[in-house]
């Protein structure tokens, strides 16, 4: 992996480690500002309410911040989103107790950060790297954005554990916020590349590539499943099982150890030919190891997941985040059109992300609470599995269709 280091420019190295300073502070929280929340009312639906006002709120935020994109840069919606990601966790600190009556407003903050945020990253991605490489950069992005989490988890847990009641979580998203103004200053080292005024929007609306064209009710269906269990449902279900903060940070420190070798694998024999096969391997597992850890939530279980689910979210992932951008890339004009293309991915992704929660509220009328995080657990990564036909439709048809084009030529 070194030697991969190595070999990039000056300003993506700064830019994977801004990425590996972020990734420290949002894993000190990320798992437990899910336990925080769930705390506050101990039923699923704070947790639920809030992630539905945040994908609402990014349907809205990306054409915004793509609009700030243009007028500055990429670079400084970035910025702006370690900013807005700082102020979220302050709200939370500010308000505490009495977050659950700020959850829209928490949500909303969110959002706008997650936004400003990725709009910087998307763009950053498709200008510093190339389709043959993407793999390989996203998987090596992984790693350094993982090595945060191999230490972060058990030391938030550890000092949750050293404190009566909530005041732990207060400590750690302390921390959280100093990584994110940290991460913002080195961030002042990436440049970026402006980007032209004009929209396309209407444009790619009505003659995207045809790749692009297929892959919205992919994108739709990732929705669905990131919305609710990527969220919350997974944190919740590895905290029942393991009982307790401590023994969830030691938990989320052995998950992501096995992430890291697991990326590092990846990144070494990554291949474009390979990402159908690697997405279908990836969903599958997932999908039978979240069935496994539903119907037997014993230690054992939760030792299978935590090696299985890492290796099958980071091939599922990171293929699809590559299959993406290869269908932005199918446009002839997509140097320009590539901001465009990243605010429109957001419509089915957050339209999937609303469903996803409308769906997990609608269960909890047919089953009690008990019942509701193991089943919701099962169903929601089978929606991963439904999708391998298609994107094989999709990405097959789109290679057979280029080998025509070459040899005609």
């Amino acid at each position: 992996m070194f030697q991969i280091f190595k070999s990039f420019s000056t300003e993506l190295k700064f830019y994977l480690l801004m990425n590996a300073l972020f990734g420290f502070g949002t894993a000190l929280s990320s798992i437990f500002q899910s336990v925080f929340l769930w705390k506050l009312d101990k039923t699923y639906s704070l947790l639920a309410y809030y992630s539905l006002y945040w994908s609402i709120a990014i349907i809205f935020c990306f054409g915004l911040c793509a609009w700030v994109a243009r007028k500055t840069s990429p670079m400084i919606t970035m910025r702006l989103g370690f900013v807005f990601y700082l102020i979220t966790y302050l709200i939370m600190l500010i308000f505490h107790d009495t977050l659950r009556e700020h959850i829209l407003l928490l949500g909303l903050s969110n959002g706008l950060a997650m936004s400003l945020y990725y709009v910087g990253v998307h763009m950053a991605v498709l200008d510093l790297t190339t389709n043959d490489k993407r793999d390989q950069f996203l998987y090596v992005q992984g790693i350094l954005f993982t090595i945060g989490g191999v230490i972060a988890p058990i030391l938030s847990g550890i000092i949750i554990s050293q404190f009566e009641g909530m005041k732990g979580y207060y400590v750690v998203f302390i921390g959280t916020c100093l990584f994110f103004f940290i991460s913002f200053l080195t961030s002042l080292k990436v440049k970026g590349n402006p980007i032209t005024t004009k929209s396309y929007f209407w444009d790619v609306i009505k003659n995207p590539s045809r790749e692009w064209k297929k892959m919205y009710k992919i994108m739709l269906a990732d929705g669905i499943v990131s919305g609710v269990y990527g969220t919350f449902l997974v944190t919740m279900i590895t905290y029942k099982i393991a009982g307790g903060e401590l023994r969830l940070g030691v938990y989320n420190t052995a998950v992501e150890l096995v992430a890291i070798a697991t990326f590092y694998v990846l990144a070494k024999f990554s291949n474009p030919k390979y990402r159908l096969a690697i997405y279908a391997i990836g969903s599958v597992s997932l999908f039978l190891s979240s069935v496994l850890i539903s119907v037997l939530p014993v230690l054992i279980s939760l030792i299978i997941f935590g090696i299985v689910s890492p290796v099958a979210w980071n091939m599922n992932t990171t293929s699809m985040n590559a299959m993406i951008y290869e269908a932005i890339e199918k446009d002839p004009k997509y140097r320009e059109k590539r901001l465009d293309y990243i605010i429109i991915r957001e419509i089915p992704l957050g339209v999937g992300r609303i469903i996803g929660v409308f769906l997990f509220l609608a269960m909890r009328k047919y089953f009690d609470i008990e019942q509701l995080l193991p089943i919701s657990f099962s169903l929601f990564p089978f929606v991963y599995v439904i999708m391998i036909p298609s994107l094989y439709a999709i990405w097959r048809k789109s290679k057979e269709g280029s080998m025509l084009s070459s040899n005609k030529t």
